[in-house]
Formats: structure tokens, C-alpha cells, sequence
């Protein structure tokens, strides 16, 4: 009868202060960041880390410290959004880094009661933190969160009671104004297709390009409510179209892809009859036919910025100073590029 092999050791601490020629407690305080470790013997012990293959076992550390080392997160709308996809992978890359578990709830769009369910949960869960992703208006009801629970919230208005709560977001209102003004070189009057207007992210494009166009005089129109969709994007293009726009702002790019194909389909050509300008630079955009002007932001580095700061405080950091907006940054290609 063949005999199954054994199952290989774990890695301990024990090894890797017996590599790196250092005591248990040194390799203790570079796995936990402590200080009073020199470079050199930090160097060293990472090295004997990396070549061991050694792996902290944060479910021992959690019974140690008392405490779970979890992070819930609430990510409204979904995760098929390119924003919220992408803030929730750079999220995940920092925690993981840190030694962190995350709970993640995807939530309906509009369901108050089922945010404050999530959170609920969450906490009972024992999450030391909440992240909310993509917030949007309850009708102005704050999601309550138990005091002690450090907040993040990816936007650039608070949605919680939580004194504790602070933001970390992309300037949308001003890449969202930039946008316009491009466009304002394009034609007089600049239409705006934008999502749906319970999102706090679409308010915030709304009130850009509203005022790049209060600021230049400019007539401002009634904008046109999509729901983020290719889809939607073609309906609300149909209906501009109707009007006779020449200059177009769309609060994402999916719905902004919508809109070329409304513009094919009416016999006229994006960048030419009509100047398209999207948001979120996705990685298609510079590929389409014409390639499709858009505002970029980097949803890593607002990841970064905000993970950076909750993992301070949740480590015993008085908190800093909430972090400022990141810029954004319009990229013109040929859907928008000057005559």
C-alpha cells in the first residue's frame, strides 16, 4: 500500500532567528514594523523571511493581542464598476501587505436599510474597521457606526455618524470642470450625460462641469441620466442628439463608449461632429476608434493614500490630517481634440 508523504513543517520564527543569527524577539519586531531594528539586521531577517518562505500566523498573533486584524467593507452598486473594482484591489493589496483579513458585503444601489444591515454585520463580525466604497444619498441619513470603529470612506462627502470617519478620494469636481472648459472649445453649449444621481461620484461631476459652465457664461442644460451602462450611454446620446449637441461630457466611460456608437449610428463621427469627453480613462479608451479623450484618476494612489492612513491609526497612530483629494488629470485624444 503506497504511504502518503508527510506534511511539510510550517516555517517558524524559530527558524528564521536561527538563519539570520538573530533572537526571536528581533524577527518578532520586523514582522510587526516595531522599531529599534538597524537596517542591516532588518535587511538580514527579510532575507532569511524570503528564503525561508516563512508566513506570520496572524490567527495565533489575533488570540496574543485580542484583537481580529479584520476590515469589513461595504461596496455599494456592486463590484463590476471599473472604480469600485479597482479601489477594492488596491485596498485588498494593502491590507494583505499588513496582515489583515478583509469581509466585503456588495450592497444593492439605493438600499439604506441594507448598508446599515452590512455594517451591522461587519462589526459583529468583529471588523476593527469599515471602508465604504462608492457611497451614495440616502435622503440624507447617516450609516451609524459603533463608536471605536475606525472609518474610511472613498468619496469625497462623509456618509457616516462616526466621528472617526475621514475620506480619501479623487478631485472629481475639478477634473469633471477641466473636462468642460475643453469642450467649451469645441462649442458653445456642452451637454452632460451623467450617472445616476443618487451617486455622490455623479453630484460631484455634475457640479464641475455646472461650474465650467457658470464660470464661462455658458448656457447650462438639463443633464441626462444614465446608470454607468454602454447601454444607457446610447439612450441618453439619442436624446442629445435630438437636441442638436455638438460637445458632450459623460460621467464614465462606459456610457461615454454608448454614446460614440449613438453617434456612429446617426451618420456622424465622434471628435468631429461631435467632441466626446469621458471619465476614468479606462485602458480601452486610448484603443477605440477615435480614441476617446477622458479624465484619468489613479485609483491605486487613492487606495494607497486612504489604507495607508487606516492602518496607521488602527496600529495605536494619532490620526493625521485627512488626506487631501488627488488630483485628476484630462487626457485629450482624438474624440475631443481641438479643430
Amino acid at each position: 500500500m503506497p504511504t502518503s508523504s508527510p506534511r511539510a513543517r510550517r516555517v517558524s520564527m524559530v527558524d528564521v532567528a536561527r538563519a539570520a543569527g538573530v533572537s526571536q524577539k528581533t524577527v518578532s519586531r520586523v514582522v510587526n514594523d516595531e522599531p529599534y531594528v538597524t537596517d542591516e539586521v532588518r535587511d538580514r531577517v527579510q532575507h532569511a523571511i524570503d528564503t525561508l518562505g516563512f508566513r506570520p500566523n496572524h490567527a495565533a498573533r489575533a488570540l496574543v493581542t485580542r484583537r481580529s486584524h479584520r476590515i469589513g467593507v461595504v461596496t455599494m452598486g456592486g463590484t463590476t464598476l471599473h472604480g469600485p473594482v479597482s479601489v477594492l484591489a488596491g485596498v485588498e493589496d494593502e491590507a494583505r501587505r499588513a496582515g489583515y483579513a478583509l469581509s466585503i458585503v456588495s450592497t444593492a444601489p439605493g438600499g439604506g436599510r441594507e448598508i446599515q444591515d452590512a455594517v451591522d454585520s461587519l462589526v459583529s463580525q468583529g471588523a476593527e474597521a469599515i471602508i465604504v466604497s462608492e457611497p451614495q444619498d440616502f435622503g440624507g441619513r447617516l450609516i451609524d457606526v459603533p463608536d471605536g470603529i475606525e472609518v474610511l470612506t472613498f468619496n469625497s462627502e462623509p456618509v457616516t455618524s462616526s466621528a472617526r470617519e475621514f475620506l480619501a478620494s479623487s478631485d472629481e469636481v475639478a477634473g469633471a470642470r477641466e473636462a468642460t472648459r475643453h469642450l467649451l472649445g469645441f462649442a458653445p453649449r456642452v451637454d452632460h450625460i451623467c450617472g445616476p444621481t443618487n451617486w455622490l461620484a455623479s453630484r460631484s461631476r455634475i457640479r464641475g462641469w455646472r461650474d465650467a459652465l457658470e464660470a464661462a457664461g455658458a448656457e447650462v442644460p438639463d443633464p441626462i441620466a444614465g446608470d454607468w451602462s454602454p447601454r444607457s450611454g446610447v439612450a441618453a446620446m439619442r436624446e442629445l442628439l435630438d437636441r442638436g449637441a455638438r460637445a458632450v461630457f459623460v460621467a464614465n466611460d462606459q456610457m461615454a463608449i454608448g454614446a460614440m456608437s449613438a453617434i456612429h449610428d446617426a451618420g456622424l463621427r465622434t471628435g468631429i461632429d461631435v467632441a466626446l469627453v469621458g471619465f476614468d480613462d479606462l485602458d480601452v479608451a486610448e484603443f477605440l476608434t477615435p480614441p476617446l479623450s477622458s479624465v484619468q484618476r489613479d485609483f491605486r494612489a487613492v487606495s494607497r493614500v486612504g489604507m495607508r492612513e487606516l492602518l496607521a491609526r488602527l496600529d495605536g497612530s494619532v490620526p493625521g490630517a485627512p488626506p487631501d483629494p488627488l488630483p485628476s488629470r484630462l487626457v485629450v485624444r482624438a474624440s475631443s481634440a481641438p479643430r
